[in-house]
């Protein structure tokens, strides 16, 4: 059985890199394409570096080859989808260029797919418009990809998307949460039953667990 590909996605500073935070550092990898440290106070983690597209290949097939890791972050897809873009600039000109861009996001999102680790992907969102069966359009809080041709269509190569939720609290304080399926607007998903509530902790190692507990 394949294992579950994760999207975490929302804006800056809502919870997403903080949610990693309780992961096991044994069996986690992170590929940082961002490369701007961790939000909290764990050395224990193994980071690798990548600031091309090529260091990313190399290290995602390292971790994916290694037995014992079983969750891969990759931080994040919208730097990837950033980097994967300048280089189709470089590399082609006119439609050519968003044919590559657009084939290889279809190729890292299939390259994932495996039976060893759970492939977790953070990502900024955007608002698209999504036309209705009525001839009208809906807004509707997506991950964010320059182009048509995936706009809207990421979340479908995911099993479960969780949108951040940041809430104040009576006493002042914020309250970092998982959208765990839509409300309308965010396309937020997670199979059915899976998480009895709308909203959860931020909290990726306890989301997993609970996953990896509905499968057996």
């Amino acid at each position: 059985m394949s294992k579950p590909i994760i999207g975490i996605v929302g804006g800056s500073g809502t919870g997403k890199s903080t949610s990693l935070r309780n992961l096991d550092p044994k069996t986690t990898i992170i590929l940082d394409l961002e490369r701007k440290g961790l939000p909290f106070k764990n050395t224990a983690f193994t980071i690798k570096d990548c600031d091309t597209l090529a260091a990313l290949d190399r290290e995602l097939k390292a971790a994916m080859d290694n037995k014992e890791i079983k969750v891969i972050v990759i931080e994040s897809i919208t730097k990837y989808f950033e980097m994967l873009l300048s280089q189709a600039q470089m590399m082609f000109k006119g439609f050519d260029v968003w044919s590559h861009y657009n084939r290889s996001i279809g190729n890292v999102l299939n390259r994932v797919k495996n039976d060893s680790a759970v492939i977790v992907f953070t990502a900024i969102d955007e608002i698209v418009k999504i036309p209705t069966p009525e001839g009208t359009e809906q807004a509707r809080r997506s991950v964010a990809v320059k182009g048509k041709e995936w706009e809207g269509k990421v979340e479908k190569e995911f099993l479960v998307v969780f949108f951040t939720s940041v809430k104040k609290t009576k006493d002042g304080g914020m309250e970092y949460q998982f959208m765990t399926n839509t409300d309308g607007v965010c396309s937020a998903k997670s199979p059915m039953d899976m998480y009895a509530q709308q909203y959860i902790p931020n909290d990726l190692a306890a989301a997993i667990q609970q996953m990896e507990t509905y499968y057996k």
